[in-house]
């Protein structure tokens, strides 16, 4: 139903007294309410640059705000404006009230002689920034509603003549600012100021310096602060350092991991509010709609929680609107596309009640009336004719919100299991509780609820502290449900007290499991068949931050969104040691859900090959970076040098597994005569990239207290151990030509340049071509090759029958059948520089290894299992790793009907490769010199 201006009169005292006092304005503002905002803002704006004196402005101000005030009113309920529409103007008035209110003071401490020779005296320039927090940052500013604002200033701007004054004089300025808002006049006031969220309010000045700001939030900061900071803006004042400031800021208020602990904060504040507030069930008549069931908090608690979740992994959910933050969320995976526009539409309806509500008397109100006829009012202000109606869709309203937030906010769940007790208090056994832990599946249940109760007495550093049993309590029902569906229950409690033994804290990881069913089942099975897996999170729970992702199951196959993940989380590093951090963070994440993906089947061991390694390669560019530039910062460049890393085994040939090191060295190349690097300090050429490459195999594996990234292996450099560190071009062009042996070149006929500056790496691969080009002796080749792999034989037997590198027929023995093939017929191979499966297929279709297809499957099936050992076994070759459960995981994933039939085919499978290496180094050796080298 259409509503009149002249009925909104006729319903709101407060829209009447404004239509009289600004009776010959608001008609022709209604009819262009966009152009009628946007004069009064601008003529705000130039109040505040040229009126002389407070009262003067006071009264501009109070004027805008009234006309403001009106025209939002008169054009929502008329329906020339949304809801949106509405509370985004009064917002915009608000930045325009505060700039032009800062403007005159300004000019005022210019007249007092505060402003440094040469400063000019106005609101953006003041290196003060007044930042907007909740809906007003959000510009979702409700009709009567007070703004909260913070004030910090940048103490290094020189914007005042003594700069030891700052606090005073911003101080008092802000004062002034909040008086000329809110203090009230014959014709009203512009908006209440609460100055009260800044920090710690009680016993600090209403203006703080940015670095007195930031130390308290990095150290004192509490959870609620950070929501609070969700939708913060600079609003008004010197934008720039508000800007820079959120730039600050951005680490505490969206954390590097995943935060689940923040829900239970922010489920405590909803209760808290139920209580204080009297917050009862969800109606019409007396009902809150702010905070009420239901209500407005409750969608914008959901909204802010999942940000505050994933805002600091996905840059994309860090926006302030909570309509815009809703469609991110979706967007992102996080919620459902209709729970986003379910949850956008109910917003805006509560929204337009509560402006309702408020413009009848311009009194800041969120609570319905009890009178039917007053709610009636309420109903025909929002276009309905039918009070029932109206009321029909309200309650629908809050249902609907009701129902998506307990998705995620969970009233905590009973002590109790599905049909009995779970009590775990005292010394002694609770009769109930072991009944049901018997029924539950344990055949020891009074040996389980002695573990359980363990727990409680905090005997465990991950349960010392309250928050931590508390966590822990709320979730044992579930925990011990999905423990009790394990094959055998007591071994898998057993398992779980052994990690949350060796956990060092608890809060994080019982949040996360408490939130997340597939989690704990996830957990529980890695226990079992993955204890590599269970490790890692004991160290660093964060690992199991990115398995929750909704896109996971997709974005773990694709390499564009590893590379995307890495770049975005290190951009935020504030200065080199973060970068250094941080690398092992997302490098440690990402490693754990690639494995993740291996195990459960979600990606090939092939693709997982693949990711680890693009893993790797992008963290070392990345980090090779940063290292040059600090390192440039104390000792300069190398004017006209260029450097590059050239990758060997399997990181050049993208097969790493998870616990593979990284095996590189570093070249480079200088043009002229140039002796020593430009900079403060500078080194001679051979030092300088030498020290280079020592900062560079620091930064992967230095251990810091975010782990070690990767171990780094650089024994393939020029004359191994014993040479330099970094290797000239030429050089390394010379050892290869004169001094290398068989086995270096076996190693650089699948060398890959990973990183290279200007053209380094054509140059690089013209050496390793030269090189592999060179006519060799087949039959003398062929005798290196032979005679080393029986030096491995005796010096690095296979360790387990498992050890498919080094066993007879292994790994070993069929990238030696790769690399020799290259050696001594790679003109007939031509496939220079590709991973030994590859050459495997070329060498058997090309008649040199008949079996060449048959060899390159079996390179296949040994890569899968070795891939799989790594990502789930710590030690894979200790046999207590191998339980019935991985076993049978690995039969799985090799798509073997059992682990005993892999077995049996592993060993035929040996066989076969001994047998063709043995027949293709015989035919290799008859082979004419200059056969084969690549051309």
């Amino acid at each position: 139903m259409q509503i009149s201006f002249e009925t909104l009169r006729a319903q709101a005292p407060y829209i009447a007294e404004l239509a009289d006092r600004h009776s010959d304005w608001i008609g022709p503002a209604l009819a262009d309410a966009d152009a009628a905002l946007a004069t009064v803002l601008t003529g705000l704006g130039e109040a505040g640059r040229t009126l002389e004196d407070e009262a003067s402005l006071a009264v501009a101000m109070r004027t805008a705000k009234g006309r403001i005030a009106l025209l939002a009113a008169a054009a929502e309920v008329t329906g020339s404006w949304t809801t949106a529409q509405s509370t985004a103007a009064l917002a915009d008035l608000a930045d325009a009230a505060l700039d032009a209110g800062l403007d005159l003071l300004m000019r005022l401490a210019a007249a007092r002689g505060h402003l440094a020779p040469g400063v000019e005296a106005s609101s953006a320039s003041s290196g003060l920034a007044i930042f907007a927090l909740g809906k007003h940052g959000g510009r979702e500013l409700n009709y009567s509603s007070d703004i909260d604002i913070v004030a910090f200033f940048d103490a290094d701007r020189s914007v005042l003549a003594d700069p030891m004054d700052a606090t005073k004089i911003y101080s008092r300025i802000v004062q002034r600012l909040a008086a000329l808002m809110q203090d009230r006049g014959a014709d009203g006031y512009v908006f209440r100021t609460d100055l009260r969220l800044r920090p710690d309010p009680g016993s600090t000045p209403v203006a703080l310096s940015l670095d007195a700001a930031l130390a308290y939030y990095e150290s004192r900061g509490q959870n609620w602060e950070r929501a609070a900071w969700i939708k913060a803006r600079p609003c008004a004042g010197d934008r720039s350092v508000g800007e820079a400031f959120l730039r600050e800021l951005a680490p505490y208020v969206w954390r590097r991991h995943l935060d689940f602990a923040t829900i239970a904060d922010i489920q405590a504040m909803k209760r808290q509010i139920n209580i204080v507030k009297n917050v009862g069930a969800a109606r019409v008549a007396g009902h809150n709609v702010k905070l009420g069931r239901g209500g407005i908090r409750e969608i914008e608690f959901f909204t802010q929680t999942q940000q505050l979740i994933a805002g600091g992994r996905d840059q994309s959910l860090r926006v302030r609107s909570t309509s815009e933050a809703l469609l991110a969320l979706a967007k992102a995976g996080w919620i459902g596309q209709a729970a986003a526009y379910d949850l956008i539409a109910t917003y805006w309806f509560e929204r337009a009640v509560e402006n309702r509500l408020q413009m009848l008397r311009d009194e800041q109100t969120h609570q319905m009336p009890e009178a039917p006829e007053a709610i009636a009012t309420i109903a025909l202000l929002m276009g309905f004719a039918d009070t029932s109606e109206f009321e029909a869709q309200y309650v629908a309203a809050l249902a609907r919100v009701q129902d998506y937030y307990s998705e995620l906010f969970t009233e905590g769940e009973s002590l109790g299991a599905e049909g009995g007790s779970l009590v775990f208090t005292g010394s002694d056994d609770d009769p109930e509780t072991i009944e049901t832990l018997a029924g539950m599946g344990f055949a020891e249940p009074a040996k389980a609820s002695a573990t359980v109760r363990k727990w409680h007495y905090g005997s465990y550093p991950a349960t010392r502290f309250a928050a931590a049993r508390a966590h822990l309590t709320e979730l044992l029902p579930s925990l011990l449900k999905t423990i009790a569906t394990a094959r055998n229950a007591d071994a898998a409690l057993a398992r779980f007290d052994h990690f949350l033994s060796r956990l060092p804290s608890g809060v994080q990881l019982f949040a996360l499991l408490r939130n997340h069913a597939h989690l704990r089942a996830l957990l529980v099975s890695l226990m079992a068949s993955a204890p590599r897996m269970a490790e890692a999170v004991i160290h660093r729970a964060h690992v199991m931050d990115g398995l929750i992702d909704p896109a996971f199951a997709d974005d773990v196959n694709r390499p564009a969104v590893l590379v995307a993940k890495v770049d975005a989380f290190l951009s935020e590093a504030r200065d080199y040691q973060d970068v250094i951090d941080r690398a092992r963070i997302i490098g440690q994440e990402q490693k754990f859900l690639i494995s993740a993906g291996l195990l459960s089947g979600s990606i090939t061991a092939g693709r997982a090959a693949e990711q680890y390694t693009g893993l790797a390669e992008t963290l070392v560019g990345r980090l090779f970076s940063a290292v040059k530039r600090e390192f440039a910062l104390r000792h300069g460049h190398v004017p006209g040098a260029r450097s590059g890393l050239l990758a060997f085994g399997k990181m050049a040939s993208r097969e790493m597994t998870v616990a593979s090191d990284l095996d590189f060295i570093l070249l480079y190349d200088v043009a002229g005569d140039v002796e020593e690097s430009d900079g403060d300090r500078p080194l001679a050429v051979s030092q300088y990239f030498a020290r280079l490459t020592q900062r560079l195999v620091a930064a992967l594996n230095a251990p810091t207290a975010e782990g070690v990234l990767y171990e780094v292996d650089m024994r393939l450099r020029p004359s191994g151990n014993a040479g330099p560190l970094a290797t000239s071009l030429k050089g390394f062009a010379a050892y290869h030509r004169d001094n290398a042996w068989t086995w270096e070149h076996m190693a650089l006929s699948r060398a890959r340049v990973i990183h290279a500056e200007a053209g380094l790496e054509a140059d690089i691969a013209a050496v390793i071509e030269t090189t592999l080009s060179e006519p060799r002796d087949p039959a003398k080749t062929i005798e290196d090759i032979v005679s080393m792999r029986a030096l491995m034989a005796r010096e690095r037997p296979p360790r387990h029958p498992f050890d498919l590198k080094l066993a007879t027929g292994g790994l070993v023995d069929l990238e030696f059948i790769a690399q020799s093939g290259q050696l001594v017929a790679g003109r007939v191979i031509a496939a220079p520089q590709v991973e030994p499966a590859r050459v495997l297929r070329r060498m058997g279709e090309t008649g040199l290894v008949p079996q060449g297809e048959r060899l390159a499957e079996i390179h296949g099936v040994y890569s899968t299992i070795l891939e799989v050992m790594s990502a789930a076994l710590a030690d894979p070759f200790k046999d207590e790793g191998w339980t019935d459960a991985f076993r049978e995981r690995l039969a799985q994933i090799t798509a073997y009907p059992s682990f005993e039939r892999l077995s049996d085919d592993l060993v035929a499978m040996q066989g076969e490769v001994a047998t063709a290496a043995e027949s293709w180094y015989a035919r290799a050796r008859a082979l004419p010199p200059g056969y084969g080298p690549v051309g």
